[in-house]
């Protein structure tokens, strides 16, 4: 029996947000620290999945596992949180895709579709 789309939500352990932030990731990639810059797709306390453009002499894939040092930037607000500030955690990452945008006619472009969760808790700086 197939399972549907509403059961596989029902087993998420973080109710996630759609929410478009930007974000840094940085990589170890043998020993050579590799930072790119991304956006935010969805969040949750515990993890997040983020879109990042493909770019020349940036690989394609990011082995499941691996550690990401995270950096979210958070913009100032109305209300009840007026302040910027940055969020920042390790994550590992749990899939990776290589997506493919139509660009609403002009060149298809791939992006590196990225889930990963968190493995510290999220620490905010002002």
């Amino acid at each position: 029996m197939a399972t549907k789309p509403a059961e596989i939500a029902e087993r998420r352990l973080h109710r996630r947000l759609a929410i478009r932030l930007p974000v840094e990731y940085t990589v170890d990639r043998d020993g050579r620290l590799q930072t790119s810059r991304a956006v935010t797709h969805n969040i949750s306390t515990g993890g997040l999945y983020f879109e990042a453009d493909l770019l020349d002499g940036v690989p394609h894939y990011l082995p499941v596992d691996i550690p990401l040092q995270i950096e979210l930037t958070i913009p100032p607000g109305d209300g009840h949180f007026p302040y910027e500030g940055r969020v920042r955690s390790v994550a590992e990452v749990i899939r990776c895709d290589t997506l493919r945008s139509n660009g609403n006619g002009r060149p298809v472009r791939q992006r590196l579709g990225v889930a990963a969760r968190f493995r510290d808790p999220l620490r905010l700086a002002f």
